[in-house]
């Protein structure tokens, strides 16, 4: 049965986490939605979680697989969906109750009603809870989704876009980076100022400094530059290299956080050579040498 919204959740083993993000959805104000999650392959109760708010609500759907990552979870997500609108929310984010509402208000004053819109979203830590608004987009909205992080809880796609375009399967951490790229290189994108999401930070998240993150973040913008450079050609050179050295000096830091010296130095070295006239050039050169004479560093 079609409705206005689907809203797709994959799931890892969050059982703990998944029952409060589901009741965000069954506490909105827009009631013409389904929900589904996609169970990539947990081995904890998620299952029975699921199925026992489902027998409660039929809007909630649990489809399962075996584990393939978040890309592949989206995709049979929305294989499954039957929404105009296809938004995406991870099993640890929240919806504020008139999210919904809100969106489908702001999608009907676009000129292209088949379009991508994003949402404001709320960051909630240990240290309290702030707002993270976007800049001005400017024309080129390519690089601008390249240079800006806009997590799949703040996206809301109409069904169209996503027969044609997908999450690309073989790459783990910058999957969405990409995806948006690839839809603002054919469809109009537009920006939301409504707080929709609220995106909880914690030492599960995907990425961060101490895990292997910024390693897999570098080999998904190399493989995304190879099956896409049609698409990475409508950005400035610097742009991409900008980032790019910044994910290079991350790597640097993963390595010195594991007492791997040799190895930081190398990606400190290669982040300066990817970008020589970058803002934190000077600093990249100051924790390099301090690297070379063994003298301690904070980061």
């Amino acid at each position: 049965m079609s409705c206005f919204f689907s809203i797709i959740i994959p799931t890892y083993n969050r059982e703990k986490l998944l029952a409060d993000t589901i009741n965000s959805i069954i506490a909105q104000t827009f009631a013409d939605w389904e929900c589904i999650i996609v169970d990539d392959g947990s081995t904890d109760n998620s299952k029975q979680l699921v199925q026992s708010i489902e027998l409660k609500d039929n809007r909630i759907k649990y489809v399962y697989q075996d584990n393939a990552e978040r890309s592949a979870a989206r995709n049979n997500g929305i294989n499954h969906s039957n929404g105009e609108y296809i938004c995406f929310l991870d099993s640890d984010d929240h919806f504020v109750p008139n999210h919904l509402e809100k969106l489908k208000d702001f999608i009907a004053l676009q000129k292209e009603l088949i379009c991508m819109v994003i949402n404001q979203s709320l960051v909630v830590s240990d240290e309290g809870e702030f707002p993270t608004t976007l800049p001005l987009p400017d024309k080129n909205m390519v690089e601008y989704l390249y240079l800006n992080a806009v997590s799949p809880s703040r996206v809301c796609i109409h069904n169209t876009i996503l027969k044609q375009l997908k999450f690309d399967e073989d790459i783990v951490v910058v999957e969405d980076v990409v995806l948006w790229m690839r839809i603002a290189d054919k469809f109009p994108v537009y920006i939301s100022q409504h707080v929709g999401v609220r995106y909880n930070i914690h030492e599960g998240n995907s990425v961060n400094r101490k895990g292997t993150g910024a390693i897999k973040t570098y080999q998904g913008i190399l493989v995304a530059l190879e099956r896409y450079a049609d698409v990475f050609e409508k950005m400035k050179p610097k742009s991409y290299s900008e980032r790019l050295s910044r994910v290079e000096t991350n790597i640097a830091y993963y390595h010195l956080l594991n007492n791997r010296k040799i190895e930081a130095a190398k990606w400190l070295m290669k982040a300066i050579s990817t970008s020589p006239f970058h803002t934190q050039t000077k600093m990249r050169l100051h924790h390099l040498f301090s690297i070379l004479i063994g003298k301690s560093i904070t980061i």
